[in-house]
């Protein structure tokens, strides 16, 4: 009776463990620093790439992805956003967030995070020493139904988007400066991975991805 007692005991625990283990579905980020920081021209003097070798390995804090992702693409103002988007439209390029629990992609409309997957998969995603020392990771993804409602042709949105997350990763770079977060730019990334894991719609392009550590 007693080892029956306990291996109950010892499987009601692991089942909480696994439970607790559970990454959450949804996540409410906090409110971003929207003051403050560097003078904009020392930011832009200070703008770098984080070198691969000894890449910023500690964790970024909540309030600091908040800010992150709000500076490359969430709402500064009624119906407009920190980065320009052809035609007035809502963003098109999508932001995924890859860290330890798993990836989640970033909703602007109410400034929070949905799992897309659960699971580390940052050094899946980019096979580069770095990536399995960022504490996040952002992949960026064309979101064309975004597009379609303006129309237009294939062209322009392949356009539209690679110049918005320039303008996207632009921002990070001068963000994360002030926030004594290291940043790296990288177009290397395992697409057909990133499609499979994410179930990325075949006229969906997987674009760039962002590595990010505090330093």
């Amino acid at each position: 009776m007693k080892h029956a007692f306990f291996a109950v005991l010892f499987l009601s625990a692991f089942t909480m463990s696994a439970v607790q283990a559970q990454p959450a579905s949804s996540i409410a980020l906090p409110a971003p620093q929207k003051a403050g920081g560097k003078p904009v021209l020392d930011a832009v003097a200070a703008r770098a790439s984080a070198p691969g070798s000894g890449f910023p390995s500690n964790a970024i804090s909540p309030e600091e992805l908040s800010t992150l992702l709000w500076a490359a693409s969430g709402k500064n103002r009624a119906s407009l956003w920190t980065v320009p988007f052809a035609q007035g439209l809502e963003p098109y390029v999508d932001i995924y967030v890859a860290g330890k629990e798993g990836i989640y992609r970033y909703a602007w409309q109410d400034h929070s995070l949905k799992l897309a997957a659960g699971g580390d998969f940052r050094t899946k995603i980019n096979p580069q020493g770095f990536a399995g020392a960022a504490s996040h990771i952002f992949i960026f993804v064309s979101n064309k139904d975004s597009l379609k409602k303006k129309g237009g042709s294939p062209q322009h949105w392949a356009k539209w988007t690679h110049v918005a997350t320039g303008a996207m990763t632009q921002q990070l770079y001068l963000v994360s400066d002030t926030l004594e977060i290291g940043a790296r730019y990288a177009e290397t990334m395992d697409v057909n991975f990133v499609r499979k894991t994410l179930d990325i719609a075949a006229d969906e392009e997987p674009i760039c991805v962002f590595a990010l550590g505090k330093r």
